[in-house]
C-alpha cells in the first residue's frame, strides 16, 4: 500500500461532512477550523469535509498588513467580494459557487506523525479519482504565475486546477502524556469558476492594497473547460453536483477499503 493511504488506515472510522453551498462565506470559513478544534480538543474523531462557499476573497493574516489593505477590503466588499482573513498561509485566493473545497482533519501522535507530503498525498488522492472517473488526467506540480502556488497543486494538461494547505495546531495530550497534534489539510477544486475571472480579482485585491504582486490569468483551469463538448449540455451547478458525488465516492471507497 502507498504510505500516503496509511493515513486513511490508521483511523478506525471516519467522518465525511458534505455540505451545501454556506449562506455566510465567514461561517463556512471559520466551519474547517472549528472542526480542527474538536479534533485537537479529543471531542471528534479523524473527519473529512466537502464545502462550498458564496462570492469572497479570502486572504491570509500577513496580507492584511500590506499599505492599503483597509481600502482594499471595503472597494471589493462593495463590489460584492467581502475579503476575509484565513490562519494558513499562501497568497489571497477566491471562493465562490463552482469552486469544491475538500478538507480533512486528524489527530497524529508518536505513532502516527505523517510527513507534510504524505498528508498533501492523502489530499489529493480522492480528488484524483474524482478527476480520472470524469477522464481528466491530474499530476503535482507547481505553475509558474499562478496564485498560492506549490508543489502539490493538481495540474490537468500543464494547467493548476487544484491549490492546495496545510495547519497543524497543538493538541490535548493523549492518556499516557504523549504530546500530539491537530492537522488540517485544505484543497480547492476549480470546477464551473471562471479561472481567468478569479485570478482577475486577485490581482485587484493586491493592487488595491498597495502590493506589486501579479498573477497569470491564463495558467489555471477549471474541470468544465478540461472536459469541454463532454460538459457543454449541463445545466449550470450540474456538473459540480456531479463532482461532489464522484469525490464523496472516492473517499468512502478510500476509507471502507478492506
Amino acid at each position: 500500500m502507498a504510505e500516503h493511504l496509511a493515513i486513511f488506515d490508521a483511523y478506525p472510522r471516519w467522518r465525511l461532512i458534505n455540505e451545501p453551498i454556506s449562506d455566510d462565506p465567514l461561517v463556512g470559513l471559520q466551519r474547517d477550523t472549528a472542526l480542527l478544534k474538536e479534533v485537537a480538543a479529543g471531542k471528534r474523531g479523524a473527519t473529512a469535509r466537502i464545502w462550498e462557499n458564496p462570492h469572497s476573497l479570502v486572504v491570509t493574516r500577513r496580507e492584511t498588513r500590506f499599505p492599503t489593505f483597509k481600502d482594499a477590503q471595503d472597494q471589493l466588499g462593495a463590489e460584492g467580494w467581502p475579503v476575509l482573513v484565513r490562519e494558513s498561509g499562501g497568497t489571497a485566493v477566491p471562493h465562490e459557487a463552482g469552486i469544491v473545497h475538500f478538507s480533512l482533519m486528524f489527530l497524529q501522535d508518536k505513532l502516527f506523525q505523517f510527513s507534510m507530503d504524505t498528508v498533501y498525498e492523502a489530499l489529493c488522492e480522492p480528488l484524483q479519482m474524482a478527476l480520472t472517473s470524469l477522464g481528466l488526467e491530474s499530476g503535482y506540480g507547481e505553475v509558474k504565475g499562478s496564485y498560492c502556488d506549490g508543489k502539490y497543486n493538481l495540474v490537468v494538461d500543464g494547467l493548476k486546477i487544484t491549490g492546495t494547505a496545510q495547519r497543524i495546531i497543538g493538541a490535548k495530550k493523549s492518556e499516557d502524556g504523549v504530546q500530539r497534534s491537530a492537522v488540517l489539510a485544505q484543497s480547492m477544486l476549480m470546477v464551473e469558476s471562471d479561472p481567468i475571472a478569479g485570478t482577475d480579482v486577485v490581482n485587484r485585491f493586491y493592487q488595491l492594497a498597495g502590493s506589486d504582486r501579479v498573477f497569470d490569468p491564463l495558467v489555471s483551469t477549471s474541470v468544465q473547460q478540461r472536459m469541454g463538448e463532454r460538459a457543454a449540455d449541463m445545466a449550470p451547478g450540474e456538473l459540480t453536483v456531479l463532482v461532489r458525488e464522484r469525490l464523496a465516492e472516492a473517499f468512502t471507497q478510500l476509507t471502507t477499503a478492506e
